[in-house]
C-alpha cells in the first residue's frame, strides 16, 4: 500500500523537494552536487542553483557553503532536472540585472570613495584619512558578492 501510494503522489505531483548536503560547487557553470539526506539515496549531479536557467549570469543566485544543508526541488519528479530552493548557509549570493549588478555598483562606489578629494583653502585635500578602513570594505565587498 506504502508503494502504491507513493508511486501515485509521484505520478501527480509536478514537483516535490527533498533536503539533502552539498558535496561541490561549481561556480563556472552555477550548479552543485548534493547528496540527498537519505544515505541510500543516490547523489544529485548538476543541480541548478538558477532555479530558472535560461542560460543567462544575471538574477539572483545563493551560492552555498559545502557541506551545509539544501532543499532541492525535482521538477516534474525527475533528478536530473533539480534546482536549489533553499541554503543553509551561503558563500557569496549575486544579484544581477540585464544592465549591472551589485557587486560593481558598490565596488565603484568603494573605487569613487577612495578617490575622494575636497576643496580647502590650499588646494584639493588628498586621500580620505580613513582610506585603508574604505579598502577593507572593498575586500568584504568581494568576498560576498559575485558579478
Amino acid at each position: 500500500m506504502r508503494e502504491e501510494l507513493r508511486r501515485f503522489i509521484l505520478s501527480h505531483v509536478p514537483t516535490q523537494s527533498l533536503g539533502g548536503t552539498v558535496l561541490r560547487v561549481n561556480a563556472a557553470r552555477a550548479l552543485c552536487d548534493v547528496q540527498p539526506a537519505d544515505p541510500e539515496a543516490p547523489q544529485l549531479l548538476d543541480v541548478q542553483l538558477r532555479a530558472v536557467d535560461d542560460g543567462s549570469s544575471k538574477g539572483f543566485v545563493l551560492w552555498p557553503v559545502v557541506g551545509s544543508a539544501v532543499v532541492v526541488g525535482l521538477l516534474n519528479n525527475d533528478p536530473a532536472d533539480a534546482y536549489v530552493a533553499a541554503v543553509s548557509r551561503v558563500e557569496a549570493f549575486t544579484l544581477a540585472t540585464g544592465t549591472d549588478s551589485l557587486a560593481a555598483l558598490l565596488t565603484d562606489l568603494l573605487v569613487a570613495v577612495q578617490q575622494l578629494t575636497v576643496t580647502t583653502g590650499t588646494g584639493p585635500s588628498g586621500p580620505p584619512i580613513n582610506l585603508p578602513a574604505f579598502q577593507a570594505l572593498a575586500q568584504r565587498t568581494s568576498q560576498l558578492l559575485r558579478s
